[in-house]
């Protein structure tokens, strides 16, 4: 991993394709790992995608060195209120109509693929050394696929909540919308922010007064880590959104003036190299899911309904939702192009049949996410270096 990201650049292949094949390769040679299958290891595929998003999340904050101004957001906000919810809905009918899904499971395969991923598509996101400042930034779209990754991949959960919700209930009849709504919805997404917000402001504070007071400092990577766990676990604890949390106290570390930008970098540095360490681990061993036969005896049909998914409904969404900006025409289809779906929506998924304790229906939805993730890592890892290897232009 520690030269695959310069071997991409030569080769204009993205490095997930590259663990994709080691991993295919360690399945073929009968390495003895045992690798994941969801009908017995949902809290293992859970507990590593879980890990791998929060840190990925603290990443994606620590490379957007941009203020909370409202005009700054407005590109990514609309991806987020109008691409997210008709890329849900549009898949919500996919799974009734097509892939003959009950409304719940419908609802939980719309959910679950709703958030573009922080940690795949890290190499059309903002890099950390990101200083244009010959080009209004908000309409980068390094800036808004980061930006929206980093928001869309905590505000998935209260919609996973609702078709978890929902199978719970065995449908919509007689559904608590109300306690759904204020709870799973609002006061959920309120705590995490709030919480997101409190813990990167004592760390500025505590950073502060430790120095002057005491004269403790550090330069240590390792605050990113350990900041990106407490965060997350402290924020589920008192019953928020730990995934908005964790992007949210990065973010406000980055746009901190307490601190310095030579730490700053650094604390980037030392969380992109733990989140690409999980990442070799998180891709070989979904390859080697993929080879045990889990995505055999598909039908045509499904694999189209999984390419179509990637290559026309997000594109379409994005760019109805881009529509009116000042972006140009390269750039709306970029942006809209590069809905990387990954390793938050198998989270979302394993999340719920964790919860749920019940495997019911979980093959069928495991099997055409797994399709959609695996088309996403292929279609967009191809493409990318394409799309990113020199600047977007105007024209």
């Amino acid at each position: 991993m520690a030269w695959l990201p310069s071997i991409s650049k030569k080769v204009k292949i993205s490095y997930p394709i590259f663990l994709l094949l080691m991993g295919f390769g360690l399945y073929w040679l009968e390495i003895p790992i045992t690798w994941p299958d969801h009908n017995s290891h949902n809290s293992e595929i859970m507990l590593l995608s879980e890990i791998i998003v929060v840190v990925s999340l603290m990443t994606a904050g620590l490379k957007i060195d941009i203020s909370y101004a409202r005009k700054n957001w407005k590109v990514p906000f609309r991806l987020i209120a109008i691409a997210m919810p008709l890329t849900m809905i549009s898949i919500f009918f996919i799974g009734i109509n097509l892939l003959s899904l009950s409304i719940p499971l419908a609802v939980l395969l719309a959910a679950v693929m709703a958030p573009t991923d922080p940690v795949l598509a890290s190499e059309v996101q903002l890099k950390e050394t990101y200083l244009d400042k010959d080009k209004d930034r908000r309409n980068l779209p390094e800036f808004t696929l980061t930006s929206e990754a980093g928001i869309n991949d905590g505000l998935a959960f209260p919609f996973t909540y609702l078709g978890a919700l929902l199978i719970k209930n065995n449908g919509i009849e007689n559904f608590d919308w109300l306690n759904w709504f204020l709870d799973k919805f609002l006061l959920k997404i309120v705590i995490g922010i709030v919480a997101g917000f409190l813990m990167g402001w004592i760390i500025i504070k505590l950073q502060k007064y430790l120095k002057e007071l005491f004269g403790i400092k550090t330069w240590d990577g390792l605050l990113a880590f350990s900041l990106a766990i407490a965060t997350y676990s402290l924020t589920e604890l008192i019953h928020g959104y730990g995934f908005l949390a964790v992007f949210i106290t990065s973010l406000t570390l980055r746009n901190s003036y307490r601190i310095d930008n030579q730490y700053k970098k650094k604390l980037h540095s030392f969380i992109d190299e733990i989140e690409r360490l999980l990442l070799v681990l998180w891709v070989v061993l979904f390859a080697g899911t993929i080879m045990s036969g889990f995505l055999s005896g598909l039908s045509w049909q499904t694999i189209a309904i999984a390419i179509g998914i990637v290559i026309i409904l997000r594109p379409l969404c994005g760019l109805i939702a881009l529509t009116g900006t000042r972006m140009s025409r390269k750039e709306r289809f970029t942006i809209s192009f590069f809905g990387v779906r990954g390793i938050g929506s198998l989270f979302y998924l394993s999340w719920a049949f964790v919860y749920l304790n019940d495997t019911s229906g979980s093959n069928e939805l495991y099997t055409i996410v797994t399709l959609i993730v695996f088309c996403s890592i292929i279609i967009h890892g191809i493409s990318a270096p394409f799309f990113f290897r020199k600047k977007l232009s105007d024209n």
